[in-house]
């Protein structure tokens, strides 16, 4: 065995593994799954898709909470602390349960192999052994992604809103990004409500090559779940995305029995929709149809909005959905190898005649008359909450 890793905490070894989206073998984690001794859980839901992921699937965990079920609940990425990706029986997992963990997968020399995600995805089984369900969100892919080692095991999967994102890895059609998520499907899945037609014709044509007992969400059905008093008690403050979202995870519950949600916990994944103050919304929004949901939020209002984004996403068009509600941008200073540089966005600014300058955060903001909103994916969150969480 390279002891490598068994020398080192849960939290050097993974620094040890250097970027999240290392070079990618799809070989690679079906290997190391299958060397495992591992006990997985009776019920295991993987959520797969663009956009929406990690919300359905706390949704849905906070159902299965309700009804005293074991429950661990995967996602990512995280906010500030790692161990925010793993939600065990309504808690965020401590330091020392991820060490243990750790500790377990170093008995088998083939995980030094496992890039980032894989071993986060290994800590996940590793962590959901005691439990009875296994909420699994995959990462940015669907047949190849680490998660999908799981698809025989898997009981149901879920399909929320796919788009266009990660095109780098997934191809720059909606045909492609769509064919890639929907081949991890399960002998029994749901579907959200699409924006594009075409991932629903290409769900049913998957659906009948595996056998699969596809249950496609349209609105109509979704409308008609929003309408009960108890699904719009539970919802009420939540943004229309939310409530969607919201409303495809009633229906994933339903089928697993889940009727009575009476005793539901609080939503209490952050950043979705989050207002912070009475005038900072925050919303780790990353992809054009992200920002349309920000723009039904805001209608008509206009906001300062706090930004930055990577290179791979389309900026010129997530900024051009949200210019008429721009009064001013805000650069948000992000210190990450994937960040856009500054000149670019300073040059879709200026051809879309968007006003801008640099994010400074003083006290002056709560009592600002103008609305902001902190947009612009996971590291523009987590730099503006530190910055916020360390003001005077």
């Amino acid at each position: 065995m390279d002891s490598r890793g068994s020398r080192l905490t849960w939290h050097a070894y993974l620094e040890s593994k250097g970027a999240e989206y290392a070079a990618f073998d799809p070989s690679r984690m079906p290997k190391i799954f299958a060397a495992l001794d591992c006990k997985l859980p009776k019920h295991i839901i993987q959520i797969l898709g663009t956009n929406g992921k990690g919300s359905t699937g706390r949704f849905i965990a906070l159902g299965l909470l309700a009804q005293g079920y074991k429950v661990l609940h995967f996602t990512s990425p995280h906010l500030h602390r790692f161990n925010e990706r793993f939600y065990k029986n309504g808690c965020i997992v401590s330091d020392d349960e991820l060490e243990a963990a750790h500790r377990a997968l170093q008995e088998y020399s083939c995980v030094q192999q496992a890039s980032y995600f894989e071993y986060a995805t290994l800590l996940a089984l590793v962590l959901a052994q005691d439990c009875e369900y296994f909420v699994c969100e995959a990462g940015l892919g669907g047949e190849f992604d680490s998660t999908s080692v799981l698809k025989e095991y898997v009981e149901l999967s879920v399909f929320t809103p796919i788009s266009y994102d990660h095109t780098e890895f997934l191809g720059n059609s909606i045909e492609s990004i769509a064919t890639t998520k929907l081949k991890a499907m399960s002998k029994r899945a749901f579907l959200a409500p699409q924006t594009y037609k075409e991932v629903e014709s290409i769900a049913q044509s998957i659906a009948k090559k595996v056998d699969s007992t596809l249950t496609i969400l349209t609105k109509d059905i979704i409308h008609s779940c929003l309408k009960a008093p108890e699904i719009q008690a539970y919802m009420r403050d939540f943004a229309p995305f939310l409530q969607e979202n919201f409303a495809v995870a009633v229906c994933v519950l339903a089928a697993l029995g889940v009727d009575d949600l009476s005793n539901m916990p609080r939503f209490d994944l952050p950043a979705r929709a989050q207002k912070i103050a009475p005038n900072v919304m925050i919303d780790v929004g990353h992809n054009a149809e992200c920002a349309r949901a920000i723009a039904q939020i805001l209608g008509k209002k206009r906001i300062n909005l706090v930004y930055n984004t990577f290179s791979q996403k389309d900026v010129r068009e997530i900024l051009s959905i949200l210019k008429p509600n721009i009064d001013q941008l805000l650069i948000c200073p992000i210190t990450h190898t994937r960040a856009i540089p500054e000149d670019e966005l300073l040059a879709v600014c200026a051809e879309l005649g968007i006003a801008h300058k640099a994010f400074v955060l003083d006290c002056s903001l709560l009592q600002d008359e103008k609305e902001y909103v902190v947009f612009g994916s996971f590291s523009v969150a987590e730099a503006f909450l530190e910055m916020w969480n360390a003001r005077g």
